[in-house]
């Protein structure tokens, strides 16, 4: 049974999925600032003012690296994981 994924793969698809939430939720602040509904994640990738060129620039490139280290451990670690539990028969 094959179990491996690719931590590469993983990490550029968390690292792509993270910027799709980045950019939806710093479009939904752009548009509706009094919503409150997702300013937090905004500000998980960036301490630069909410809407700001900074802000989009830090927040896309912090969810490229940030995605990608935590897909490609993921995957790493998934495949170690598998690896010995196929060891051990379960």
């Amino acid at each position: 049974m094959n179990t491996r994924l690719s931590p590469t793969a993983t990490g550029l698809a968390l690292s792509g999925t993270l910027v799709i939430v980045f950019v939806l939720c710093a479009f939904v602040q752009a548009v509706a600032p009094g919503l409150q509904a997702s300013h937090m994640w905004v500000n998980l990738f960036t301490a630069a003012p909410i809407g700001s060129a900074e802000a989009w620039f830090e927040g896309i490139l912090s969810s490229l690296v940030a995605g990608f280290i935590a897909g490609w451990l993921f995957g790493a670690i998934y495949n170690k994981k598998a690896a010995w539990l196929e060891r051990r028969g379960k």
